[in-house]
Formats: C-alpha cells, sequence, structure tokens
C-alpha cells in the first residue's frame, strides 16, 4: 500500500485531471479538503501539501510517493528517488522556468552587468545563492514568502521568480534578464518506500498508469485507407508506431494502416497523408499510451 501526496496551489488542478486521465480519480469530500482518497486498491492514504514541503516529507518517509516541482527538489535539497518527470504546468504543456528579472527600465543586459550586492527577493534562497556563487557574483538574496514582484524596488534590485507565460512580470512592468533553470513536475518516491519491492512495485504502476494517460493526451490515432499503388509515398509518412491492419474492406487495390501520431503534428500529418494520396483518414483519442 502506498501514501501519497498531491500538490496544492497551481499544480493542483492539472495534477489531479492527469490521475483522472490515468484512472485515479482523486475524490475529496470538499473543494477545500485536504485529505482524499483514490479508488485503487494500491493507494491507502492521500493528503494535499504545498510543493516546497512535498520533497522532505517523502524524503523522511511520511509518505511514500508525491508529485512536486523539480525546483523544490533542488532549494531543499532532499533526497528523494525522481521516478518520472513530466512536462505541465497550470497553463502549459512545457513546464515552467525560474528566471531572473530586473525593471524593464533597468540598464543591465546581462547578469554580470548586475554587480556586486544586488539585492534579490526570490522565494528560492538556495538556489539564487548557488546561481549567484557561480557566476562569482555576491548578492544579497531576500527570502521572499510570496508577491515577489511587489518587492522592487523598495526591497530588491531584481527578482527570481517562476514564470510560465511571463504575463505577471509585464504587468509588473518587468522583463526577464536570463533563464536560471526549466522546470518540470517529478514523480517522486521516497529512499525506503523505493528500497521496499512491494511499495516499489506500487510506485512504478501508478507512474506507468500516470505516464500511459499523459502520452495519451499528447498522441491521436490515425486511421488510414491507402490505395495500393500509393503506398510508396504514403508509407514515409507514418509515424514509428503504425501497423498494417490489411486490405481496405471489400476492395482489395486499397491498404488500411494505424498509426500514433502526435497532436501538435496532427494537422500537418494529415495534409501531407493526403497530398501523398490517403482516400479515408478517420482520427481516434488516445486515452493511454503505455510504452516500457
Amino acid at each position: 500500500m502506498v501514501s501519497v501526496a498531491l500538490p496544492t496551489g497551481s499544480l493542483e488542478e492539472p495534477t489531479l485531471e492527469l490521475f483522472r486521465a490515468a484512472g485515479l480519480a482523486v475524490r475529496k469530500s470538499s473543494p477545500r479538503a485536504y485529505r482524499a482518497s483514490i479508488d485503487y486498491p494500491g493507494v491507502e492514504r492521500v493528503v494535499f501539501y504545498k510543493p516546497r514541503e512535498i520533497p522532505l516529507i517523502v524524503a523522511d518517509g511520511t509518505f511514500d510517493f508525491g508529485v512536486t516541482g523539480a525546483d523544490w527538489i533542488e532549494e531543499t535539497g532532499a533526497k528523494i528517488e525522481v521516478v518520472h518527470t513530466f512536462d505541465y504546468s497550470k497553463t502549459t504543456d512545457t513546464g515552467w522556468r525560474v528566471v531572473l528579472a530586473v525593471p524593464a527600465d533597468h540598464p543591465a543586459r546581462s547578469e554580470r552587468d548586475l554587480g556586486h550586492g544586488t539585492r534579490i527577493a526570490t522565494e528560492y534562497p538556495t538556489i539564487a545563492q548557488d546561481h549567484f556563487q557561480r557566476l562569482g557574483l555576491r548578492a544579497e538574496v531576500i527570502h521572499s514568502h510570496g508577491t515577489t514582484e511587489a518587492k522592487i524596488p523598495e526591497l530588491a534590485d531584481a527578482v527570481m521568480e517562476v514564470v510560465e507565460t511571463g504575463s505577471s512580470l509585464r504587468q509588473n512592468n518587468l522583463r526577464v534578464l536570463s533563464t536560471v533553470r526549466r522546470c518540470g513536475v517529478n514523480l517522486i518516491a521516497s529512499p525506503a518506500a523505493w528500497a521496499d519491492r512491494s511499495v516499489r512495485a506500487s510506485v512504478e504502476t501508478l507512474t506507468s498508469l500516470l505516464r500511459a494517460a499523459h502520452a495519451g493526451a499528447a498522441h491521436l490515432l490515425l486511421t488510414v485507407v491507402v490505395p495500393a499503388d500509393r503506398w510508396t509515398e504514403v508509407e514515409p509518412l507514418l509515424p514509428a508506431r503504425w501497423w498494417r491492419l490489411g486490405g481496405g474492406g471489400s476492395d482489395p487495390r486499397q491498404e488500411v494502416v494505424q498509426g500514433v501520431f502526435r497532436k501538435d503534428r496532427i494537422a500537418e500529418a494529415i495534409a501531407g497523408l493526403t497530398r501523398a494520396g490517403a482516400v479515408e483518414i478517420v482520427e481516434t483519442p488516445i486515452g493511454k499510451l503505455a510504452s516500457p
């Protein structure tokens, strides 16, 4: 049996959607409840915490399995097992960035232009200290507990902050000076859980279901009917995952194939297959796409 720590805040809803798609719907007694359940025999306990807390409570064995951001694993220094990484956030399918930002009219054009003694407000004091140490700059790092953009100009000269779309920075008249790191969502396990054969098996099963759901959402299945004499033009356009279904019903001069295509390339794929001679293409959503 596995205990699970899930994130509150901006990662909560996309994480819940991923669990739903995986057949692991998380059930709460109310929207504000922090304890929940999953109708899956391998899960015994589900509790919601802030993403910054999850690496530590998984590392110490309070929970076997957790979902958090790569930034908080680095910031806390928690010793955990990263089982898998997804690139999603509240508003994007590409994760997020931790950036260094300054007022729009600031003269700096690179990090080194900030100079020694620059005041940096951030929720990531450890990441910030390490970053400026690598640059050889002595920065004054101010630990911010929220509304970091508001710290300029009274309390700080620059901020190290999370960016998804960049709209919050722009609304506060800030611009990105550099990207400190790119982040994704990490599925993590405690060292104790990973060392226990039965618990590890349950963690790996949960991970496989979540991976399959995430991959399924990013792909579509195309069923393609192709005249036999156009097969040589169509075959090179098929994706890595494809298979032949045989002849096209009553017409032996046709071939039917299926292939798994990336959703963000589907328009391009359909146009190319049509130009190559496909006479019929049927698009089907994929609930889960499992692979080793």
